[in-house]
């Protein structure tokens, strides 16, 4: 009797496949349902053989493509169909992969050669940066050395200014008071050193009082007469009256200095006219003749033009009455020689300073780009580094996505992710196969947005697939050669697909 081995056990050659599961593991009936934990294996001949569960034997569902899972022959055998699908598709990925590899050869040597040149202009930069700091520090050192003696020197002409200043203003307040109690004796008619609300109210009436009648009859209504009060209150009215004289002469004399450096009207030599009885021709700038025309047809009014060129002067100013608010009148501080010189040497040292500073600031900036932009890893072959600065779309049935590799990534212009770094994908190997963009904006009552790309081989950039798989959370798959690290064999591709 002839006998099988199957695990551990050993049974009659009839026992197999028998429908009767006969070995724990069910491994006697290999192509029938009689074991629930059994295995159906496929031999899909021209595709791919698989195992399935032997309770999806005779079934009446097909799930071997050679349709050996059913019997009695109701599933139609298409591996050879199929086998010739996933060839041609095996062919089309090893056609893609080798684009992908050539062109990710150019993207290493871009690479490489971008890496070369970073590490020149650090070099280079770091120097110039190194070179501009000591001149930097110097011209600091020099500022401040001069500031002390100008910044001393100016504050001694300020006070001494102030003082004068407050000298001028004493002996102003004396001369307003001298003359407000000459105008106090206007006003009291009777000299018997009281002023009454009638010599008041007649003051305020006078066509060239000091004090506005309103002012006097509130006074009056008020009962409050003081002549203090009265002093004060004409004081003032002196003192404007000088300060609003001393802007009307400030703005004149501007008008004045203005007009100096304009042509007057007396000064312009008018060209004189052309001779209509002259042979000459005249001649435009196109090249053509004019033809002459009789000065009697130029019928003008010379009394229409102005009288004089005082009109033109009084429209030039009534301009720029119109253009110029009046400006208060400032004290200009004028300077000793001494304190000029130093106060000249020391503005030179500080634009000097401010040179310098602006120099070593630009390279700064400079070197610290360069710095940031070498420290991006852009693969072990620099492979990736062409994918900076660029970016990729995809528009789906409702949003636009955008990718830029090491910068962002963003959804219908919504930030879904700043550039963080690399992961390691699914095979916890390759550390280049997903970016991971995180810190966009945040969600509704959510969290920041994320987005996960997964990187893989494609013959050109661009992104495959983008989707939502949690709230705020982003997925892409984005395609480029610069992940294209081999060329696969057919068969290889074949049991992948």
């Amino acid at each position: 009797q002839r006998r099988v081995a199957v695990g551990s056990q050993s049974f009659p050659m009839e026992y197999v496949n028998d429908d009767y599961c006969d070995c724990d593991d069910g491994s006697d009936e290999p192509g029938t349902a009689a074991c629930s934990n059994g295995s159906f294996y496929c031999v899909n001949k021209h595709f791919k053989g698989q195992l399935i569960s032997s309770s999806r034997v005779d079934d009446g569902i097909c799930d071997c493509c050679d349709g050996s899972d059913e019997v009695g022959g109701q599933c139609s055998n298409n591996c050879k169909e199929l086998g010739t699908h996933t060839a041609e598709a095996a062919k089309k990925i090893r056609r893609e992969q080798a684009i992908g590899f050539q062109t990710r050869l150019a993207y290493v040597t871009d690479g490489k050669a971008a890496k070369a040149r970073r590490d020149q202009d650090i070099s280079v930069f770091a120097t110039e940066e190194e070179k501009l700091r000591a001149e930097l520090e110097e011209r600091q050192a020099y500022k401040e050395q001069v500031e002390g003696p100008a910044k001393e020197a100016k504050e001694t002409a300020k006070a001494a200014l102030e003082k004068v200043e407050a000298e001028k203003r004493e002996a102003g307040k004396e001369k307003n008071r001298a003359a407000a109690e000459l105008e106090l004796g206007r006003i009291d008619k009777d000299n018997n050193g009281e002023i009454s609300a009638d010599e008041l109210l007649d003051y305020g009436k006078s066509e060239d009082s000091l004090l506005p009648y309103e002012e006097v009859a509130e006074m009056v209504e008020g009962g409050e007469i003081e002549t203090a009060t009265i002093v004060d209150m004409i004081q003032t009215q002196i003192q404007n009256k000088r300060e609003e004289q001393e802007r009307f002469d400030a703005e004149e004399k501007k008008k004045e200095e203005k007009r100096a450096k304009k042509p007057r009207l007396r000064d312009i030599v008018p060209t004189p006219a052309p001779d209509e009885n002259s042979d000459e021709e005249l001649w435009g700038e196109d090249g053509k003749r004019i033809e002459k025309a009789p000065l009697d047809e130029f019928d003008v009014d010379l009394d229409d033009l102005g009288d004089s060129e005082d009109d033109y002067e009084e429209m030039e100013d009534e301009e720029e009455d119109e253009s110029q608010d009046p400006a208060p009148i400032r004290n200009t501080v004028e300077y000793d020689p001494e304190t000029q010189k130093l106060i000249e040497v020391f503005n030179e040292a500080e634009s000097l300073y401010n040179e310098a500073k602006s120099r070593h600031d630009g390279a700064k900036r400079q070197l610290e780009d360069v710095q940031k932009l070498s420290n991006l890893d852009f693969g072990p072959d620099e492979e990736f580094f062409v994918l900076k600065g660029q970016c990729f779309e995809l528009r789906d049935d409702q949003y636009k996505y955008k990718l830029c590799p090491f910068d962002r990534s963003d959804q219908d212009g919504t930030n879904i992710g700043k550039w963080d770094s690399w992961e390691k994908g699914a095979d916890g190997v390759n550390k280049y196969n997903v970016m991971m963009y995180t810190k966009g904006n945040s969600c509704w009552q959510g969290p920041q947005r994320s987005t996960r790309v997964e990187v893989v081989c494609g013959p050109e950039n661009q992104i495959m697939s983008a989707s939502e798989p949690a709230k705020c959370e982003y997925a892409y798959i984005f395609a480029t050669p610069a992940a294209c690290t081999k060329v696969q064999d057919e068969d290889e591709i074949h049991d992948e697909l």
